[in-house]
């Protein structure tokens, strides 16, 4: 006998708390001689790309503050957020790809805020990708996100392919 069913003979019935109403599930019952089934929520291309739009509405509305991204970005470098991203790049095996992508762009290390403020907004803007900003990867990193990572190699990458850093740069 399974714990997780119940009844008895015939017909068993998932013993588990309802799923919430208007979840694009189906539960079938006197069809079926009173027998409750259930189907996974569906996780359609519509849903994805209806959520995806909503985010972006939404992420269209902040306003960028190119002060506040350079201090993320300082933080996760060189900062109090720096462990995160080491533990977290470690976690995806991509501590390779994370050293490769710092030494891609060293003005990272040494511009000012305004700088580093209007090279991540550059990239941000020109990749239609909010989902760069500093501060919401170091958001993410932080509450375990460990892919989140991914995201801040591909800014560092970015910034340096759309605004590469000149021969007076340093690390």
């Amino acid at each position: 006998p399974n714990p997780g069913w119940r009844g008895g003979g015939g017909a068993k019935v998932l013993n588990r708390p309802p799923l919430a109403s208007g979840s694009c599930v189906a539960t079938w019952g006197a069809s079926f001689g009173g027998m409750a089934i259930e189907t996974a929520p569906e996780n359609s291309f519509a849903a994805v790309a209806e959520s995806d739009a909503i985010w972006r509405q939404e992420a269209s509305q902040e306003r960028f503050d190119a002060d506040a991204e350079a201090s993320s970005l300082h933080s996760l470098l060189h900062g109090s957020s720096a462990a995160a991203v080491a533990a977290a790049c470690a976690e995806t095996s991509s501590s390779v790809r994370y050293d490769a992508a710092r030494a891609a762009w060293p003005a990272a290390a040494t511009a000012d805020w305004q700088q580093l403020g209007g090279a991540i907004r550059q990239v941000v803007d020109a990749l239609d990708a909010p989902h760069l900003k500093p501060s919401g990867i170091e958001k993410r990193l932080l509450g375990g996100t460990h892919a989140a990572c991914l995201g801040l190699i591909t800014l560092l990458n970015q910034m340096s392919a759309l605004s590469p850093p000149t021969s007076g740069d340093t690390a």
